[in-house]
Parts: C-alpha cells; sequence; structure tokens
C-alpha cells in the first residue's frame, strides 16, 4: 500500500517544504459554472446522471455497516483488481480521491522548485492550476486547428526545464483525441527527463480503450502516468475515487504525497462498479444515445460541432457564449463555462436521454429552428 502523507508527517514536515508550497491553499476541484437556478437540469459537470449501477448501489448499502474501520483492505483489493485487468503489478496502481488528485499529485512532483509542466489549452485546467499554486511553471500552446492537442507543437516546445507535459484523452471541453499511435510516437520521442500525464477520465466511454490507452508504455516502463476515474463511466463523481497506473518508482513517489485515506463505501462501490460490464455497457449506450440527439439537432440547425468522443458536446453558439449561456438558464438549463480560446463556443454535459430530447427543444426554440 502506498505511504500516506499522514498529519503526523505535516506536523514535522521540513521547513523548505511548507515554503515551497506544498501545504500551500489548494484550489478548489474544479471552477465550475454558478450554481443554477433551483429546479434546473444540471449538464455543467461532465457527471453520469444514471448514478451508481445496481451492483455498485448493494456495495454501498452492504459496506456501511464496515464505515468505521480505515478501508486497507479495500483498498489493497481494488489495486489487485486493477492490476490483475490491466497485466500489470498491484505497484503500478496508486488509488486517490479521484484523478484529480492523481493530477494534483503529479503537479506537486512536476511544479517543485519552479518545474515547468507543458500542455495545450483548452483542456481540463486542474493539474496547471496545481503546478502554479506551489510556484512552478506552466507553459499552454493551443491546440490545433482542429481542436486537438498540438504533438508537433508541444514536442518542440519540451525545454530542459520541463519536467511534465499534460495531455487529456479525449480532451476536455472539446471532446477530441489522438489516436493511440500518434501518442505512442510523441512518447517516444520524448527526453527521459520528461514525464507524459496522459489523463484518460472519459477514454473508457468507448470500447477500443486498449488500441488508444497508453497502459502498454506503462507496462514497457517508459515514464508514463494515465489518470483514470470512476466518476465518468461508472457514475461515481460524489464518491471520489480514481487511480494512476505508473511504473512502481513513478507510483510510489507520488504516493509519498498523499494525504488522506479514501472513502471505504466508495472504495467498495467502486470495485463492485468495475466488475459490473452490463451497466458499463448501459452507460455507454445512453451516452452514446444523447450525444447522438445532440448533434443531430445541431446539425439540424446549422451549428458547427466537435466529433466528441466524452460525455459532452463542444459546440459553436455563433455569438459570445455568455448570452446563449443565460438564454438557457432561463429556459431551465445549466451549462458549461465559457472558454477564452473559443469565446462563441459551449460545452454541454450529457443528461439523460430524456433531458437531451428537452435541452434539443430549447436548443431549437433559441435559434429558431
Amino acid at each position: 500500500m502506498s505511504t500516506l502523507l499522514s498529519r503526523r508527517h505535516v506536523l514535522v514536515a521540513p521547513p523548505a517544504l511548507l515554503a515551497g508550497g506544498l501545504l500551500a491553499t489548494r484550489p478548489a476541484l474544479a471552477q465550475g459554472p454558478p450554481a443554477a437556478a433551483r429546479g434546473a437540469i444540471r449538464l455543467a459537470g461532465n457527471e453520469n446522471p444514471l448514478g451508481p449501477g445496481p451492483a455498485a448501489r448493494a456495495a454501498l448499502a452492504a459496506a456501511a455497516g464496515d464505515a468505521w474501520k480505515y478501508p486497507m483492505g479495500e483498498e489493497m483489493a481494488l489495486r489487485a483488481m486493477i492490476a490483475e485487468r490491466e497485466g500489470l503489478t498491484p505497484a503500478h496502481v496508486l488509488l486517490g480521491a479521484g484523478s484529480s488528485e492523481i493530477l494534483h499529485l503529479a503537479a506537486l512532483v512536476a511544479g517543485a522548485g519552479g518545474g515547468e509542466m507543458l500542455t495545450c489549452a483548452p483542456t481540463f485546467d486542474y493539474a496547471a492550476g496545481q503546478v502554479r499554486a506551489i510556484g512552478g511553471q506552466v507553459r499552454e500552446l493551443p491546440l490545433d486547428a482542429a481542436m486537438r492537442f498540438d504533438l508537433p507543437a508541444l514536442r518542440v516546445a519540451v525545454s530542459q526545464a520541463t519536467r511534465l507535459v499534460y495531455l487529456c484523452n479525449p480532451n476536455n471541453p472539446t471532446g477530441t483525441w489522438l489516436p493511440g499511435g500518434d501518442l505512442r510516437g510523441f512518447i517516444a520521442g520524448l527526453p527521459q527527463s520528461v514525464t507524459v500525464l496522459v489523463d484518460e477520465a472519459y477514454l473508457e466511454l468507448a470500447t477500443d480503450v486498449a488500441e488508444h490507452s497508453m497502459v502498454d508504455r506503462v507496462r514497457a516502463g517508459d515514464n508514463v502516468i494515465v489518470a483514470r476515474t470512476f466518476s465518468k463511466l461508472h457514475g461515481l463523481a460524489g464518491l471520489r475515487i480514481g487511480y494512476a497506473l505508473a511504473r512502481p518508482d513513478l507510483a510510489a513517489r507520488l504516493g509519498q504525497l498523499r494525504l488522506v485515506a479514501l472513502c471505504g463505501p466508495g472504495l467498495a462501490a467502486a470495485a463492485a462498479s468495475y466488475r459490473d460490464f452490463d451497466f458499463q455497457a448501459t452507460s455507454r449506450r445512453q451516452i452514446a444515445e444523447g450525444v447522438a440527439i445532440t448533434t443531430a439537432a445541431l446539425d439540424e440547425i446549422g451549428r458547427p460541432h466537435t466529433d466528441t468522443r466524452g460525455n459532452f458536446v463542444f459546440f459553436d453558439t455563433g455569438a459570445p457564449v455568455a448570452a446563449f449561456l443565460g438564454a438557457m438558464r432561463e429556459r431551465g438549463f445549466s451549462l458549461g463555462r465559457p472558454y477564452a480560446a473559443y469565446p462563441n463556443w459551449c460545452r454541454v454535459s450529457m443528461g439523460t436521454v430524456a433531458q437531451m430530447q428537452q435541452f434539443t427543444g430549447a436548443l431549437r426554440a433559441h435559434f429558431g429552428a
């Protein structure tokens, strides 16, 4: 089991570590949209509105009576389960409070002493915020013309100061993705001093995970950290369970910086959901149906959109997005925040099929279709 940074360790931490910002105020988990009006349909957080599947719900109920215990055994069991499926050892697996904690730990390592993280924007910016919070440097390049991570530009931009390259694949908020072969070629061309953090939070929403995941580079011993979560496909965002797959020495280094133990019932639900292939298939079908409903409406009214592999759609509203977001709030829908690089574009998360039918009705009414 990975070493945790306990409260005792915090009390005796070296002054240099404290001064370096490790214990500085942590940014919020995500800069979400303003609180929606009461009763609004929430299409803003890239959540899975199905919630936990049947097996996970049963495991949660069964685990409630054991909530008085620290969940060491449950954590080791889930690590072993993940390792077996991925062809790794438990030493390759580090659990965290959602994949956001994995990003946080990687940012601590990368940003310490002013180290640099390289990425493209817009993307999920939690890791970048963590690097900046401890005094590290972040360089953000634009996405390419297809709104994907610009791998050639990133390769050229790598410098002696670069410690970490962050790639979100599929990317949030655009939903665009990079084929596994392109990523493998990019990783092979990097200096040994650079670690690549591949955020695969949305990759499991499709069925061709093995083709595009960088887990094979972890097996090969490359400087790669793969971040995954139970928040999207499994509908467990509120229980905060995620994990990293990395070479054992990398996983151990990240694990030394963990602050807290995980939630026992959450671990039980995650383990049950990990085995519940029927529910996973149901989640994929609902998300795909919601995306199809949404993109069909956008095509009908002539609004450009990306070809998404996420549980959200990114589309051009044709005008500064703030007005559109306000109009949708008035119609009862809470959507994602604006993105500076694409001021006219909006990200809408998938709700239930019925909710997406309601949303596309509002969309057609707004654009006069």
